[in-house]
């Protein structure tokens, strides 16, 4: 386990929508009264955070960009199209509150289900028993904060 270029640029765009759109585009209509998810939930996200982060960056080279993994990063790049398209659907909607948890198609939290599927598909690419095990925890705290904001806000 040693430095990744790939890891880190993978890390920093997925951090890179959150830290830009809620900066210089904070969202407008906020309900008043909202009830966080229960600190356990915000602690396993954060640690599942921390964790697919911090391995990311550590991978190494285990995130070849060619071989007979390499669809699963294109899986992961799909997913992080897709993040970020909800990013830029956010602000066209006028950046709504509601438009956050708004769903696609069948799916009711894309903005947190789509970036735990790209660390998903990364501990695929990069075969990695302990970025799968932080995308569980990450999947677990993140899914259920959002999805406690999304029953409130719907």
């Amino acid at each position: 386990m040693g430095f990744s270029l790939i890891g880190t640029i993978i890390a920093v765009l997925m951090l890179l929508p959150s830290m830009i759109f809620f900066t210089k585009f904070p969202p407008r209509n906020v309900p008043a009264g909202l009830k966080d998810a229960p600190m356990l939930y915000t602690m396993l996200e954060r640690a599942g955070q921390a964790g697919c982060f911090g391995l990311l960056i550590f991978a190494g080279d285990a995130l070849r960009l060619a071989g007979p993994r390499a669809l699963w990063a294109v899986l992961m790049l799909i997913c992080m199209v897709i993040y970020y398209s909800l990013w830029i659907r956010y602000v066209l909607k006028g950046q709504e509150f509601a438009t956050l948890w708004r769903p696609v198609l069948f799916i009711p939290i894309p903005l947190a289900v789509f970036p735990v599927c790209a660390f998903g598909f990364a501990a695929l690419w990069g075969r990695s028993l302990w970025l799968g095990a932080a995308t569980v925890v990450l999947a677990l705290g993140h899914c259920a904060v959002t999805w406690n904001s999304y029953k409130q806000v719907r």
